[in-house]
């Protein structure tokens, strides 16, 4: 179904929607006549992606389909301040990787990230040094590749980078999963039944590792834990529903996987913003 992606000048606050606001898949997010009044929330929305039905059936540009990869313009992917990229090193003996943030941009000379560090310790980058740029902007991942122009260390360690000519993108699929390591509860009926370990996480659901069972096939359980998505501390208490219980090979503990039930917009948000945030630090 063709799809159009919307941007912060659509949507009014305070004003009923005049049309049904969708994600990726079409799934229909706010309906159309509902207002919208959180500026904040709204913001984040849109930058994960934000669309509305095309009112014909046509392909609409810069809409991929999951998989297939597109070249773009910079200014198309709407990179912003704050979110987190890859650096790893181009033409080296060593492939190296740095986790860095965007400060920013100077289209088209510049972008300004945080200088790499290497065990909390400044990373050596020398002016020219060339560097493959992989990040998530929604449920795209992008890269190019970029030179750095200059390094500056006042008033805090940053560089600036050359502003790429085109950027590469691919659509990532929506039940895209992470390998982490989460203390977790177990609770129902607001007591805690179990402790546990999540070790795989989806914005649809997880998996958990425990010492014994605690739920059957089913049954409706809450998993409370903590994570920390573009740096900030969240505890999410999420309803799940048991689809899958049977043993870990490789401990020997129950494994019970979980489908999340009745995700507010809110916590879908938290999730996919961890969810992303550990595919750049551990997959690219």
């Amino acid at each position: 179904m063709p799809l159009i992606p919307l941007q912060h000048e659509d949507i009014t606050l305070g004003v009923p929607l005049p049309w049904d606001i969708t994600d990726s898949e079409s799934k229909v997010i706010f309906e159309r006549g509902r207002v919208l009044d959180n500026q904040p929330m709204l913001d984040q929305l849109i930058k994960l992606g934000l669309f509305r039905i095309a009112p014909e059936a046509r392909n609409e540009a810069g809409q991929g389909k999951q998989g297939e990869r597109m070249t773009t313009s910079m200014t198309q992917i709407q990179l912003a301040p704050g979110d987190l990229v890859q650096l790893q090193t181009l033409n080296s003996n060593q492939t190296e990787r740095y986790q860095v943030k965007m400060i920013g941009f100077h289209a088209p000379v510049s972008l300004l990230v945080t200088a790499p560090t290497n065990a909390g310790k400044l990373a050596f980058v020398r002016e020219g040094q060339q560097f493959l740029v992989r990040g998530f902007v929604g449920k795209d991942a992008v890269a190019y590749k970029t030179r750095v122009l200059k390094t500056n260390l006042s008033p805090f360690p940053y560089i600036h980078l050359a502003y790429p000519e085109s950027v590469q993108s691919m659509r990532i699929r929506s039940s895209a999963r992470v390998s982490l390591e989460l203390i977790t509860a177990v609770n129902r009926s607001g007591k805690q039944i179990a402790s546990a370990k999540m070790v795989d996480l989806s914005v649809g659901g997880a998996k958990v590792l425990s010492n014994a069972v605690f739920a059957e096939l089913d049954d409706e359980v809450e998993l409370a834990f903590r994570i920390n998505p573009a740096g900030l501390d969240v505890y999410l208490k999420i309803a799940s529903k048991v689809r899958m219980v049977n043993t870990d090979e490789h401990s020997g503990k129950v494994a019970t996987g979980v489908e999340f039930i009745d995700l507010s917009e809110q916590n879908r948000l938290y999730l996919t913003n961890m969810v992303y945030q550990n595919m750049l630090k551990d997959s690219l």
